[in-house]
C-alpha cells in the first residue's frame, strides 16, 4: 500500500466519523496494512458516503458491479464495512475506525498469532494519539456515546424517559445479539485480563442482524439479554451506548480498567468519548452505616469516606448507578441532574452535531 493510497484511507474513514478520526501517523499505516488489503483500500476510499448498492459502489469505483459484491462482501466478514438489507436490497457502507473496525476485529474473542499481532497494533496507534496535543487531533464537543443509569435504581419519584432505560432498548428491539466485550479481549490477547464477565456486549436492530449473519455474535432472546444485562450490574459494569435516544446500535457493559470511553472521562481529557447520564448521586448521610462497598465499586472515583460516612465528588459522577446497586443501606439514590437533556434522536442527527461542534 503506498503512501498517498495510506493517506487516502485515512481521509475516508475520517469522514465516517466515530468516536475521533483517523489519524495519519506511521501507527494507524501498520495497522492499517495489517487488516486491509491494496485492493480493499482503492475500493474503501472510493466508496460513497451513505450506504450504497452494489452497483453505486462499483459505478463510484469504476469496476465491475459482481467483483465489486465480492469484494465488498469479504470486507464485511473482516468488519471493515456494514451491510444493511431492506426489500432484499442490499446497501453498503465503510464503517469508522473506533467505534467500528476496531470492536469488529475482537467481537468474536478469536484468539491467534493474528489477533494478537491486531491487538500490539491497535495499542501502539492508541498511545499515539495519547502522546499527540488536542491541537494534533480535532476533538468534537458532543460526545459520541453515553452513560445509560441502572433504571431501577433512579429515585422512585422521578419520572425515567425511555431513553435514560436498558430494558426498554430491549423491549422494543426485533432483533438482539450478544458479542465478547472487544476492550477486555483486546486487554487479554495483551497479557492484560480482566475478571470482568466478556459476553456482555450487545447489539440491537439492523446491527444484530449484521452481528449475527456475520458471525461476530450470538442472537438472543430478550430474557436471556435481560439477564446477561444483570449480571453485568451485578459484576460493576457501567452501561455505555450510542449517545442517540430514539433508537441505539449497541450498548456495552464497561469496565474503567480497559474500556477507553469510561478512562476518558475520568481523566476528563475531552467531551469527546463519552457523556454522563442525566442521573447523579445523592447519599443520606443519615442512614450510612461506612461500610464502604460503594467506594470499592465506583468506577469514577467519586466517593470517598468523610467522618465515617460517605461523602460524594459531584463533579466525578457520571450517574451510572453501581454504586446504588449494593448499598446495603440504602443510602444512595440517583436523582435528576438539573441540566437533564434528550440526546440528538439518531446518529445522522448526533453526526451532524459533532461535525457542527468540531466547525464552530
Amino acid at each position: 500500500m503506498d503512501t498517498q493510497l495510506r493517506e487516502r484511507l485515512a481521509e475516508a474513514l475520517s469522514l465516517r466519523g466515530g468516536a475521533f478520526p483517523a489519524v495519519k501517523c506511521d501507527e494507524f499505516y501498520t495497522l492499517m496494512e495489517a487488516i486491509v488489503t491494496p485492493e480493499e483500500a482503492e475500493l474503501a476510499v472510493r466508496m460513497p458516503l451513505p450506504p450504497s448498492t452494489r452497483e453505486e459502489v462499483a459505478q463510484a469505483a469504476g469496476m465491475n458491479a459482481d467483483e465489486t459484491e465480492a469484494l465488498l462482501e469479504g470486507m464485511a466478514d473482516k468488519g471493515l464495512v456494514f451491510v444493511s438489507e431492506k426489500n432484499g436490497l442490499k446497501r453498503y457502507h465503510l464503517l469508522a475506525l473506533l467505534p467500528g473496525i476496531f470492536e469488529f476485529q475482537f467481537m468474536k474473542g478469536e484468539v491467534s498469532d493474528h489477533f494478537r499481532k491486531l491487538a500490539r497494533l491497535f495499542d501502539d496507534y492508541f498511545k499515539a494519539l495519547q502522546r499527540m496535543s488536542r491541537s494534533d487531533m480535532p476533538v468534537p464537543g458532543v460526545p459520541f456515546s453515553r452513560v445509560i443509569p441502572i433504571d431501577r435504581e433512579v429515585k422512585a419519584e422521578i419520572e425515567v424517559f425511555p431513553f435514560e432505560q436498558v430494558s426498554e432498548y430491549i423491549a422494543n428491539s426485533d432483533h438482539i445479539t450478544v458479542s465478547t466485550c472487544y476492550c477486555r479481549h483486546h486487554g487479554e490477547l495483551l497479557d492484560n485480563p480482566c475478571d470482568k464477565p466478556k459476553e456482555v456486549c450487545f447489539s440491537f436492530g439492523p446491527s444484530a442482524k449484521f452481528v449475527s449473519e456475520r458471525g461476530f455474535g450470538r442472537p438472543v432472546s430478550k430474557d436471556e439479554a435481560l439477564a446477561l444485562m444483570k449480571t453485568a450490574e451485578e459484576a460493576g459494569l457501567v452501561h455505555c451506548s450510542s449517545n442517540t435516544s430514539r433508537y441505539i446500535d449497541f450498548v456495552c457493559n464497561c469496565c474503567v480498567c480497559h474500556c477507553g470511553i469510561l478512562q476518558s472521562m475520568k481523566r476528563s481529557v475531552s467531551g469527546a468519548f463519552g457523556a454522563h447520564s442525566n442521573y447523579i448521586i445523592d447519599a443520606d448521610p443519615d442512614t450510612c452505616t461506612g461500610c464502604e462497598t460503594c467506594i470499592d465499586r465506583c468506577p469514577m472515583a467519586a466517593l470517598a469516606m468523610k467522618d465515617d460516612r460517605v461523602e460524594p465528588d459531584l463533579e466525578r459522577c457520571i450517574g451510572c448507578g453501581v454504586c446504588v446497586s449494593t448499598c446495603p443501606s440504602g443510602s444512595l439514590q440517583l436523582t435528576a441532574r438539573a441540566d437533564r437533556k434528550s440526546p440528538p434522536a439518531t446518529p445522522r442527527d448526533l453526526a451532524a452535531a459533532m461535525i457542527e461542534s468540531l466547525i464552530s
